[in-house]
């Protein structure tokens, strides 16, 4: 009898034998893992020893024990946290969501854990399909990597290369690319690059500030500024439609517009840097919730993708071994990341009206009930979707990490981001539920209150 074909780049899922295979050895690990717990004094060595591997503090000292449910991750000594960080961005689904999972492993007993650009395998292409799909009609092209920072670093050398001898890139102030050497001279934050050599090729254009008269003339003078002292140099703008090192500063649609329509006219490409905005704004791009999309050239991608790409246009294809290298990424990463835009896409995530605006809209409504009953403690907001910010009282840093570590012992992960003033941040699972969100919201008043009173600032 004939063997019934099947498409090549479908879900192993598919199979019932794999899927049934899958769902029994997820179950076995589970309970395992759920019969485990390190004591307190085992727990205490541990994170002890890998500071010393290291070299340096964890951020947290803790250890997660692989096992979890939505936004509550369970640590390896038995404790459970709240996770509103989500590994900076990465956990879609938060911890343990079963279909990942199940993909995961069907993945994972393919031929190779990592997959080459020499030899490609099925995922590289499927998700490569979903990821063309999504961007619009000007980005032909998608190119996957590892990291977020291997992504930009691909960018890069696309833009640098059409464009040559141009040699110098815009970005904002409090921008954010990553860190390897070329990336964190384009990141605003000296402290990340510290008794590294700069080439002196990167110009500051100031953000969006409400503040000014006319934000958008504010931005725009300084691009003029530079256009005119550096004729014929400089090749690009990298935007971060929200900066996340930053700060989760966002400006309106028309801001952006201004400033790319400038630089398209001015011969610069149109960079866009959606590493942590990916699948958190209402749309799988960020571009395209602001409707950016005939503006931009090229545009990377990273953490919520398991992995990380750069698409492009046809005119910033790059001449043939440029942007090569052994890993295109993990056969799981590539299989999850592309699991992961068809749920948000078939599940009601996306869209002015999907998931994702729903759940940053409970999100705003806790803060405001929260600003209520603590009008001093909640400062200024900021953020879209599922990245949400707030400032602490005045966003003192000293004061932002009493109130991380607080959180943190109360059993809530959340993080600091930007600088005068200083926000605790959250990118949460895009599925958090109201539940989850009482939770974390009652935990974070209380470690507001517990940082007031030690402090003397009124709440």
């Amino acid at each position: 009898m004939a063997r019934r074909s099947r498409s090549a780049s479908g879900s192993l899922l598919d199979s019932p034998a794999i899927k049934k295979a899958a769902a029994a050895l997820l179950d076995a690990v589970a309970e395992e893992a759920h019969s485990r717990a390190l004591s307190p004094a085992a727990y205490e060595r541990a994170i002890k020893q890998l500071e010393r591997l290291r070299g340096r503090p964890l951020g947290w000292p803790m250890l997660q024990a692989g096992v979890g449910q939505g936004a509550s991750v369970r640590l390896a000594d038995g404790t459970q946290l709240l996770d509103f960080i989500g590994g900076i961005g990465v956990y879609a689904f938060g911890h343990s969501d079963r279909n990942l999972l199940e993909t995961a492993v069907a993945a994972a007993a393919v031929d190779t854990v990592f997959q080459g650009h020499l030899v490609p395998g099925v995922e590289n292409l499927e998700l490569s399909k979903l990821l063309i799909k999504h961007a619009g009609p000007q980005l032909k092209h998608a190119w996957l990597s590892v990291s977020g920072a291997m992504a930009n670093e691909n960018a890069l050398k696309m833009i640098l290369q059409k464009h040559q001898p141009a040699d110098r890139i815009l970005v904002f102030e409090n921008a954010f690319a990553g860190r390897t050497l070329a990336m964190a001279e384009l990141t605003d934050k000296p402290g990340f690059r510290e008794g590294l050599p700069l080439r002196g090729n990167v110009l500051h254009v100031p953000f969006y500030d409400p503040t000014q008269t006319d934000p958008i003339r504010h931005s725009l003078d300084a691009l003029e500024a530079h256009l005119g002292r550096f004729p014929g140099r400089i090749a690009a703008m990298m935007f971060e439609l929200v900066q996340g090192e930053g700060g989760f500063n966002t400006a309106p649609p028309e801001y952006f517009r201004a400033l790319m329509e400038r630089c398209r006219e001015a011969g610069l490409a149109v960079w866009v840097d959606e590493v942590q905005t990916f699948a958190r704004t209402g749309e799988l791009y960020a571009f395209r919730t602001l409707g950016l999309e005939d503006l931009v050239d090229v545009v990377t991608l990273g953490k919520i993708l398991q992995g990380s790409a750069v698409l492009f246009s046809r005119r910033y294809n790059p001449k043939p071994g440029l942007i090569s290298g052994t890993y295109a990424g993990s056969t799981v990463g590539m299989a999850v990341g592309a699991r992961i835009i068809e749920r948000l896409d078939q599940e009601g995530y996306l869209g002015p009206e999907g998931r994702v605006v729903v759940l940053a809209r409970r999100v705003e409504r806790r803060f405001e009930s929260l600003a209520k009953r603590m009008p001093q403690a909640i400062g200024p907001r900021s953020g879209i979707g599922a990245m949400q910010a707030f400032v602490p009282w005045n966003g003192n840093p000293e004061v932002v990490g009493a109130v991380l570590r607080k959180c943190f012992e109360e059993g809530l992960l959340v993080f600091g981001a930007g600088r005068s003033p200083m926000k605790v941040r959250m990118l949460l699972p895009v599925n958090t539920t109201d539940e989850e969100l009482e939770q974390g919201f009652a935990i974070l008043e209380k470690a507001l209150a517990a940082v007031g009173e030690e402090r003397g600032l009124p709440c």
